[in-house]
């Protein structure tokens, strides 16, 4: 099973709001195998309105959603991602890669392994 984690600039504490993170960190089960950086990262949503490419104020909602569709295409053929909040456009183009979205919470772990060792045990 392949599993995706939005992450931070450090690469492993899981952030609060996916389409927000740096990376996204792909495990093989419980083995970490890949590490991808979020285009749509740079700052967060706030810092967007400095950066046309990723203005977001004059978009439609199948426009956000397409622009947040071709910054996760590199997860297509993961399973699942684990998350502990994820925005409605992000929401919408993870699906239609078909990834399955499982909502995490802190208790659930702080860093991507520790999330990822839960979730295998059955414990999330």
């Amino acid at each position: 099973m392949k599993i995706v984690l939005a992450v931070d600039e450090d690469k492993k504490t899981i952030v609060t709001r996916t389409g927000q993170s740096a990376y996204f960190a792909i495990y093989e089960d419980d083995k970490f195998v890949d590490l991808i950086p979020n285009k749509h990262h740079d700052g967060g949503h706030h810092a967007h309105r400095h950066n046309h490419e990723h203005d977001h104020g004059g978009m439609s909602h199948e426009a956000h959603t397409n622009s947040h569709r071709k910054d996760v295409e590199a997860l297509q053929g993961c399973d699942i991602i684990l998350v502990r909040a994820v925005g409605e456009n992000m929401r919408e183009a993870l699906e239609s890669i078909g990834l399955k979205i499982k909502k995490i919470r802190k208790k659930d772990g702080e860093s991507a392994d520790e999330v990822v060792k839960n979730f295998l045990a059955g414990n999330i």
